[in-house]
């Protein structure tokens, strides 16, 4: 269980000897020592184990990838596709590029900082003085100046524990972390001094009997993936010490809750689950904004509980315990990740992740500002104009509408996505690693976006054949109140290709609502022919709807993909 460590001053402490031992039996303690350093050694993957790191080692160029030199050659301007500057509550936005590299652009999409050698995942923060708070792609929580100096950092007790998600800059200027404990599976919360020491440790394990449908035998029963300190709100003015200011307030995505832990005593004293389906970002409207004291959130819809691939944003009366108002569309869905931000004079700026998209638009729903850049967005951030004294000496930037022009409507990816990401199949296949449809899936209800292509890769697994003879047939039809067949081919076990690529146009599909299927179809000598032929994930793509595909420079290292690996399997997204 993670205790107050300093991330400086780890020490290992030897108790002392015990009674004389014989000589016999220290020989085969030091055997056995010797054995268990030896497994270890065998053990060891190619990075070094863990140990405390040195400030000199972190950010070492070595490590880094070189991502910042893309920079110079984007055109982030054309990433904005809409901008209504009478309507939008203009500021500054706080964006990854490349989804590891922090910068600010303003709503035009003109870069106005960025800083080139911090690498971050999941969440970064800019605070009042214009320091930067970050999950670091090394497992750091760390900050840095303007300048992108590193000016602090903490490392969790041992490789086992991640931060993951989230971190804040709590008001006493202590900071807390989200972390993972994956010795127990469960996350737990440290609030942690300017000295690297835990102040404040709350472990979500020993509060799961809270909750009606923890897991215990689940690797990730909560999946918490944001944090927030309470402010001043009118609930506590009248009374409802639930939500007192410094309070936390958190989004627990695998128990479709979202609660209130009180400081002080560490209780859960207030929690929500009534239509949550995997949220995110759950945040109270502070005090003096439109709509103060209502929770958001951005409701995924992972499980389709009330509508097919529809995710909804939502606000919260926390003591109604009820939606008073909500968002959703059509053109909205994001399984996993996303977040909702509520601006201070009513406007709500979404972050859709996996649909690919952030945007602001005013309670009725209207879209005033849209940003699609060509890879998935991570947690946008609108910061105001005076967020800093840095931002505040930039001036007004110039702001000029963007009208939609030829773009048409956007439909978010994972609407015209065949399968989701933790749906898929990672296995290897004619020599590569394959991210394979499960074969209990074979139609999919799908909105085909404008200009769209269809790329479709399918073929013989020799890993799942016994070595007979066979032949298969592939097929994928659309049906849009007429069947149509896209692909019917057939590969022989002895053929010379056994892995196969076709691109589809799909064009005359454009904004149709249609049935997507695939199969296959076995003859041959095999007892059990399941499993033999696989389909890759089928990939359509709109030239109208993303930018091309950047080609990044961005080399990540050996490190770094270990503790990428490392992440995503601690919280559950790969087996």
């Amino acid at each position: 269980m993670p205790g107050n460590h300093d991330d400086r001053h780890f020490k290992n402490t030897i108790e002392p000897a015990v009674a004389p031992m014989t000589k016999r039996v220290i020989i085969l303690a030091m055997l056995l020592s010797l054995a268990a350093v030896g497994w270890l050694f065998l053990k060891r993957s190619d990075s070094e184990c863990w140990r405390p790191v040195e400030p000199s080692e972190i950010d070492d160029p070595a490590q880094l990838d070189e991502l910042d030199t893309e920079l110079s050659t984007i055109e982030p301007e054309s990433w904005v596709r809409l901008y209504q500057p009478s309507k939008a509550e203009s500021g500054f936005n706080l964006v990854f590029f490349g989804r590891r590299l922090p910068m600010i652009i303003d709503m035009n999409g003109r870069i106005v900082h960025s800083w080139p050698k911090v690498r971050a995942t999941g969440r970064v923060r800019l605070d009042r003085d214009g320091n930067l708070l970050v999950i670091g792609t090394d497992n750091l929580v760390k900050e840095y100046d303007w300048e992108g100096r590193l000016r602090w950092f903490y490392q969790l007790p041992d490789e086992h524990h991640l931060p993951h998600h989230d971190l804040i800059k709590l008001r006493n200027g202590n900071t807390l972390v989200l972390a993972h404990d994956g010795h127990i599976h469960t996350d737990y919360l440290h609030e942690v001094d300017g000295e690297g020491r835990v102040v404040w440790d709350w472990q979500m394990y020993r509060h799961r009997r809270a909750f009606s449908n923890w897991n215990d035998e689940s690797n990730d029963p909560s999946h918490s993936n944001s944090i927030r300190e309470l402010g001043p709100n009118r609930w506590y003015d009248a009374g409802d010490l639930r939500f007192r200011p410094g309070n936390i307030l958190v989004s627990a995505r695998n128990l479709n809750t979202i609660f209130v832990i009180e400081k002080e005593s560490g209780e859960i004293v207030w929690q929500f689950s009534d239509g949550l389906d995997h949220q995110h970002e759950a945040v109270m409207v502070g005090d003096g904004a439109v709509g103060e004291g209502l929770i958001m959130v951005f409701n995924n819809g992972l499980d389709n509980l009330y509508a097919y691939r529809q995710s909804r944003i939502q606000a919260i009366d926390p003591v109604a315990e009820k939606v008073v108002w909500e968002y959703s569309s059509e053109d909205l869905f994001s399984s996993i990740g996303g977040i909702v931000q509520p601006l201070p004079d009513g406007n709500v700026f979404v972050t859709s992740s996996h649909g690919g998209r952030a945007f602001e638009m005013t309670p009725d729903g209207e879209i005033v500002w849209q940003w699609v850049p060509p890879y998935r967005p991570m947690r946008v951030e609108r910061v105001s104009y005076d967020a800093c004294p840095q931002l505040a000496d930039l001036g007004l930037p110039r702001e000029t509408e963007v009208r939609p022009g030829d773009h048409p409507p956007y439909i978010d990816m994972e609407l015209y996505a065949f399968a989701l990401p933790e749906e898929l199949v990672i296995r290897e296949v004619a020599g590569s690693e394959r991210k394979l449809v499960p074969s209990n899936i074979h139609c999919r209800e799908l909105e085909i976006p404008p200009d769209a292509t269809l790329l479709a890769n399918f073929g013989f697994d020799e890993n799942a054949s016994e070595g007979g003879w066979n032949t298969i047939r592939f097929m994928m039809t659309v049906d849009d109140g007429e069947r149509t067949t896209l692909i019917d081919e057939t590969i022989a076990s002895d053929a010379k290709k056994l892995w196969r690529r076709r691109r589809v146009d799909l064009r005359r599909f454009a904004f149709r609502r249609v049935s997507m299927c695939i199969s296959t179809e076995v003859d041959g000598e095999e007892d059990d022919p399941r499993g033999l032929g696989v389909w890759a994930n089928p990939i359509i793509e709109s030239t109208t709807q993303r930018p091309p595909r950047l080609r990044l420079v961005g080399r990540v290292t050996k490190r770094e993909r270990r503790l990428q690996k490392q992440q995503l399997e601690a919280l559950g997204y790969v087996d």
